[in-house]
C-alpha cells in the first residue's frame, strides 16, 4: 500500500500540475499524465509531446530539463488546476494504490478503468467535451451520419482483406463487435463529441490493431492507448495510461521507465500517422491492410521497448506450458 502522506503529496501534484521531478521522472510523468487525464484534458497533446521527448529522446541526465523546458506547468501550475472529486480519488487508488498479485485480467482492469468515469463531475465531463472539440478531426466525424459495423458485415470479404482478417482476429480472440454494447456508453448531458468518439471507437480498436500493426499482448493494449490518444485525445486511453503509469511507478519502478517508453512510441506512432477516426471503414473491408496502408500513410508500429516486454511475454507463456 502506498503511505498516505505520500497519495496526499501526489493528488496535490495531479491537481495543480506543480510536479516535483526531484521525487523521481517516473513518478512525475504519471503524475503530469494523471493531470492531462482527470484536470485538463485540452493539455494532452502538450504533456504527450514533452514526455515522448524527454523519454525517447534524450539521455535520462537530460529528460528533467527537457521536461521543465516544455511544460511550463511544472514550476507555474496549470491555469485550469482545480480540486477532484474525492470519490475519483478513491476510486484511482483502488486500482493504482496496490501491486496486482499474478497475472493480471485485461478485462477485469479495463472495466475499472471505464468505472472511474462514474465519478467525473459536470467540470470534468465539460473540460473533456471541449478538449475532444480541439481535434479537427473529431469535429469532421460529427459532422458525418453515424455508421456501425456488425460482425455480420465482415463475412464473405475477399481473402487477406481487411474484413477477413479482422473476422479471422474476432474469432480467434472470441470477441465480436458486439462484445460492448454502444449505447451503454452514452453519457448523460450534452456531450456529442464524446459520446460518438466512444461508440465509434468500440467499433475501430481491433481495426487499428491490425491496421496500424499492434500485437494483441499487454504491451500492444498499452502501446495502443497511447495512438489512440494521439489520434483524437480519447479520454478513456489518458486514463487508462496515468492509472499504469501510476501503478508501475510506485510499485514496480524497474518496470515503469521501459513501460513509459511504450506508451510513448504509440503516442507518437499516433501524431505521425494521419488521422484515422473518421475514415469510412465499412466501406474499406474489402480492401488488403498493406494497401490501405499505403494508400492512409500509416507506418506499422514499431518499438523495442514493445517488442522486449512481447518477448517476455511469449517466453512467460511458453515456460507455462512446458510446466
Amino acid at each position: 500500500m502506498i503511505e498516505a502522506d505520500v497519495r496526499s503529496t501526489f493528488e496535490a501534484e495531479v491537481e495543480s500540475g506543480r510536479v516535483d521531478l526531484s521525487l523521481g521522472l517516473e513518478r512525475a510523468a504519471a503524475a503530469l499524465m494523471a493531470h492531462a487525464a482527470f484536470v485538463d484534458p485540452r493539455a494532452v497533446p502538450a504533456v504527450f509531446d514533452s514526455l515522448a521527448r524527454a523519454f525517447l529522446d534524450e539521455a535520462p541526465a537530460a529528460r528533467a530539463p527537457a521536461l521543465r523546458a516544455g511544460l511550463p506547468l511544472l514550476a507555474q501550475g496549470s491555469p485550469a488546476a482545480r480540486a477532484l472529486p474525492r470519490p475519483l480519488w478513491e476510486a484511482f487508488w483502488a486500482i493504482a494504490g496496490v501491486m496486482p498479485q499474478g497475472p493480471v485480467d485485461p478485462l477485469a482492469f479495463t472495466t475499472s478503468v471505464v468505472a472511474l468515469g462514474i465519478h467525473y463531475d459536470t467540470e470534468l465531463l465539460d473540460r473533456c467535451e471541449a478538449a475532444l472539440l480541439d481535434w479537427p478531426c473529431v469535429q469532421r466525424l460529427l459532422a458525418e451520419e453515424e455508421v456501425r459495423m456488425k460482425t455480420a458485415d465482415l463475412a464473405g470479404r475477399p481473402p487477406d482483406s481487411l474484413g477477413s482478417e479482422l473476422l479471422r482476429m474476432l474469432e480467434a480472440q472470441g470477441y465480436d463487435l458486439e462484445v460492448i454494447d454502444a449505447d451503454t456508453v452514452v453519457l448523460p448531458g450534452p456531450y456529442p463529441a464524446q459520446n460518438r468518439t466512444n461508440r465509434r471507437i468500440l467499433q475501430l480498436h481491433d481495426v487499428w490493431h491490425l491496421v496500424a500493426g499492434y500485437g494483441f499482448t499487454g504491451a500492444g493494449e498499452v502501446a495502443i492507448s497511447g495512438f489512440q490518444l494521439a489520434q483524437f485525445g480519447q479520454n478513456y486511453s489518458a486514463r487508462f495510461l496515468a492509472t499504469v503509469a501510476t501503478l508501475l511507478a510506485f510499485h514496480a519502478p524497474p518496470v515503469a521507465e521501459p513501460m513509459l517508453r511504450v506508451m510513448l512510441d504509440g503516442w507518437r506512432h499516433g501524431r505521425e500517422t494521419p488521422p484515422l477516426i473518421q475514415q469510412p471503414w465499412h466501406r474499406l473491408l474489402d480492401r488488403p491492410i498493406d494497401a490501405l496502408r499505403a494508400e492512409l500513410g500509416i507506418r506499422p508500429f514499431e518499438s523495442a521497448a514493445a517488442s522486449m516486454f512481447e518477448a517476455m511475454e511469449r517466453a512467460q507463456k511458453a515456460a507455462a506450458a512446458a510446466a
